[in-house]
């Protein structure tokens, strides 16, 4: 092998090389950035779960705040019932 086809194999195998890391570095910024949206789409994620839990427990506070006036107002009407009961009792 004369000189002149050893550098023309070195400058091969370097050029092969160089078009090896070109494709790594392409490969890795194409990584990065599915990372980062990856990244943004997690946080966007999270955001809307605590949206959802917040409107989920202002609709429990709600519905306790309902219950609670159901149950009043019940309460309520079995005593008035109760006393109407009482009442036609001792008119008999």
């Amino acid at each position: 092998m004369t000189t002149e086809e050893r550098f023309e194999r070195i400058e091969t195998t370097l050029l092969a090389t160089a078009d090896t890391l070109k494709a790594l570095a392409e490969s890795h910024v194409a990584t990065q950035a599915t990372t980062a949206s990856f990244a943004q789409a997690q946080a966007r994620t999270q955001a809307a779960i605590a949206d959802m839990a917040a409107s989920i427990g202002k609709y429990v506070d709600a519905a306790d705040a309902r219950m609670k006036r159901l149950e009043e107002n019940l309460d309520a009407l079995i005593r008035a019932i109760a006393a109407e009961h009482s009442n036609g009792k001792n008119k008999q």
